[in-house]
């Protein structure tokens, strides 16, 4: 009896182990607001797309895995240069004409932790006149701005999400294996 309890506490010993270490692996940066916001209706195509996370990102150079895309529904992107980070915001210009419907975005950066972590959401765009005339002056699209940055929970990959509580439940069942080892073999004496 003795040998079963030993064993059943250094499972679960073993278990909360593995889940104290996969908890600090799920605390990626995570999306706080952007610009513009999922699901956003813009009445006048952004200028640029700005997502703002809960920590500093890295950036070590220019390939620091930093990529954003704003694709439209007939696969082009609209992004019109290189991202640009300044502590927990990254920042990339658009081009101009985007055309009225719906865009995909998706992100992925370079978490504080080192790790990189993605996302998507998508906004829409219905804009009065076809944004493809440049000769909107300023007054016109002053007024015409796009809704401000909200919170937004993008979703994540299954990838970025999924490991810790994999890892964990492998864990349990590991755990479960053994212990029935265990009473198999306690058994059999």
């Amino acid at each position: 009896m003795f040998r079963i309890r030993t064993a059943v506490a250094a499972a679960a010993v073993a278990t909360i182990a593995a889940l104290a270490v996969a908890a600090p692996a799920s605390a990626h940066d995570e999306l706080v607001s952007s610009t513009p916001a999922a699901d956003a209706q813009l009445t006048a195509a952004p200028a640029e797309l700005s997502l703002t996370f809960s920590n500093n990102l890295l950036s070590l150079d220019e390939n620091s895995g930093t990529a954003i895309t704003v694709v439209d529904a007939t696969g082009e992107d609209w992004v019109d240069g290189e991202p640009v980070i300044q502590a927990d915001s990254v920042t990339v210009p658009l081009a101009e004409g985007m055309p009225n419907g719906a865009y995909a975005v998706t992100w992925q950066v370079v978490s504080s932790d080192g790790h990189p972590t993605s996302g998507e959401y998508s906004f829409s765009l219905a804009a009065a006149e076809a944004s493809a005339s440049p000769s909107a002056t300023p007054s016109e699209t002053a007024g015409e701005q796009p809704e401000p940055a909200k919170t937004t929970q993008p979703e994540q990959q299954p990838d970025s999400m999924q490991w810790p509580l994999l890892i964990g439940l492998g864990v349990v069942v590991l755990a479960a294996i053994v212990i029935v080892i265990v009473i198999a073999a306690r058994r059999k004496r």
